[in-house]
């Protein structure tokens, strides 16, 4: 997962100008399901009722597979029963395919009307206000894309403190980067856009898993406004480290795509092609972990390298652990034991070099109920 080395910049929350109800401009909320329980489609729909915006002017789009019409009548089902404690429009959408999820989410996009889009993952929940948050940043600060800070949810057994304590360095490396290069790379769920933005840019990338990143990229490229509100979106905890560790293979492969794509040729302005560029080698950085480390017990040469390795590590992961903004995530002893489980992470990062030298394009299943399941359909 990108940051590993890189310096940790704090985030500083923002007051955003209170917008009379009557002048809030209507939304799109798009919400993409791939062979979700229906315990998540109910989680998605309990926080619906809880959204601190005129449920009039709310319309929410469930996207499922058409493939699977067994999982196109159980969101049919939750929905009918979220219904009468929600008064914003609530329909299911069945897509022509969920993989990879750039493809569902583009056919969504052609039959939007409205001036703002909001794309969720299918776990997420929101903060309550930050859907208004976000629209009044937008405006407030003349922007075109903000995105929120998605997290598993605070608290927790130990893995999922450990990899709140990651979220959280992942996106003080995030900022670093966005402030040293003056972009705003999107990496995560929880994104609100100007609909005239995404017909600007184009569709997003259909052919990988870390489709906003790479849009974002073409969008700096382009020179629309991208920025943050510091408000949390919270998925579902993780409890067990092996889906935790395919998740970032995923994740990995798609940002090393990306990079690798852009820096070996693609036109690319300056400053995006710096924040490209210092992405990777934070990735390529951590895929030297194994081989300097394990080296290091063998050659004293690579003794001193190894130790400048880890306590550079150690010593972002002490920065970010001292940032108020996070205390609210309860974790704990997992900012303890945050570099062991990167040092576990460095061999999901060799599994996604692997799977992009072999052009294997494996979604990994990575909820509890699902956990071990594969397919090399495409990814979502």
């Amino acid at each position: 997962m990108t940051g590993f080395l890189l310096p940790n910049a704090r985030l500083v929350p923002r007051e955003h100008p209170a917008t009379d109800a009557g002048e809030l401009p209507p939304v799109t909320l798009l919400v993409p399901f791939y062979r979700e329980t229906p315990e998540i489609l109910r989680r998605s729909a309990a926080m619906l009722p809880a959204l601190d915006y005129p449920h009039g002017k709310l319309s929410v789009r469930w996207l499922l597979d058409a493939r699977h019409p067994e999982d196109v009548a159980a969101a049919e089902a939750v929905a009918a029963a979220a219904r009468p404690d929600f008064d914003g429009d609530l329909r299911v959408v069945a897509v022509p395919t969920m993989t990879p999820k750039a493809k569902a989410l583009n056919h969504a996009l052609r039959e939007v009307q409205d001036p703002f889009v909001a794309v969720y993952d299918a776990d997420t929940v929101p903060d309550p206000a930050q859907l208004r948050q976000a629209v009044a940043a937008l405006e407030a600060r003349d922007l075109d894309v903000v995105d929120a800070i998605e997290l598993p949810e605070p608290g927790g057994d130990l893995v999922n403190r450990i990899t709140l304590a990651q979220s959280a360095a992942f996106f003080g490396a995030m900022e670093y980067v966005n402030r040293r290069t003056g972009t705003h790379m999107l990496l995560g769920s929880s994104v609100y856009f100007r609909r005239k933005a995404l017909e600007e840019v184009g569709p997003l990338r259909e052919d990988g898993v870390e489709e906003l990143y790479e849009w974002a990229v073409r969008a700096a490229a382009a020179g629309v406004r991208m920025g943050r509100v510091v408000s949390f979106s919270y998925g579902t905890r993780v409890s067990l480290v092996g889906p935790a560790l395919r998740q970032r293979t995923r994740w990995i492969r798609g940002q090393l795509d990306i990079g690798f794509r852009f820096l070996r040729g693609e036109p690319l302005p300056g400053r995006p092609r710096t924040a490209v560029t210092l992405m990777t080698l934070s990735l390529l950085a951590q895929l030297s972990v194994l081989p300097v480390t394990a080296g290091a017990l063998r050659y004293r040469a690579l003794r001193l390298p190894a130790a400048a390795l880890l306590a550079g590590e150690a010593l972002r992961i002490r920065s970010v652990s001292r940032d108020p903004v996070w205390e609210v995530l309860r974790v704990g002893s997992g900012w303890v034991f945050l570099l062991p489980f990167e040092l576990a992470e460095s061999t999901s990062a060799w599994r996604a070099v692997w799977e992009l030298a072999t052009g294997r394009d494996t979604w990994h299943k990575v909820r509890p109920e699902t956990a071990g399941t594969t397919t090399t359909e495409g990814t979502a």
